[in-house]
């Protein structure tokens, strides 16, 4: 016998359970509140991918534009076979060629970046456009540069385009031949 009860009366129908009205409206709210929590948690895991994949492409991006930059800086000599897609050259440093070549994509095939016949980026990664521009100062000092004939060149801007399967980034540098 429980303390402060009356022996032999009963408690009431209602304080013993769960009303109808009660247990429906809880099988509601839960799939509401399932449903927004599984929404809020699927788009901060798609920002972390796309945050992820964009760093990814900045720094593959970045090492390889300072590999150019490295590469065209030390350049003595500009070979006439250079062209928009291709540039080639003799390295100052330990004098040997070096040649950057843009292959682009073909059928299932990313496209991609060559330094001497090997890619420079993973899989992953595509180049979706790459072109060597060719400058030389102008005829006046205040002039500004002017694009002419590999042979003739003095510094090449390079614009470089990558991508993977969420983003594409964009990267744009003109590097000045110090041995030319």
């Amino acid at each position: 016998m429980e303390i402060g009860s009356t022996p032999g009366v009963r408690k009431p129908h209602r304080d013993r359970g769960f009303t109808l009205v009660e247990v429906l409206v809880v099988l509601t709210i839960v799939p509401l509140v399932l449903g927004i929590a599984f929404s809020a948690v699927s788009v901060a895991l798609r920002s972390y991918r796309l945050v992820e994949a964009r760093a990814d492409l900045c720094s593959a991006g970045t090492l390889v534009m300072e590999t150019l930059g490295q590469d065209i800086r030390g350049v003595r000599r500009i070979y006439e076979d250079s062209s928009e897609a291709r540039f080639h050259g003799l390295v100052q440093d330990n004098m040997t060629d070096v040649s950057y070549e843009f292959v682009p994509s073909e059928g299932s095939l990313p496209g991609t970046l060559r330094r001497n016949g090997k890619d420079l980026f993973g899989p992953d990664t595509s180049v979706t456009s790459c072109e060597f521009t060719y400058l030389a100062p102008g005829p006046d000092p205040d002039a500004p540069l002017e694009e002419v004939a590999p042979q003739n060149a003095s510094s090449v801007k390079v614009r470089l385009t990558i991508a993977n399967k969420s983003t594409s980034m964009t990267y744009e540098s003109i590097f000045d031949a110090r041995n030319l």
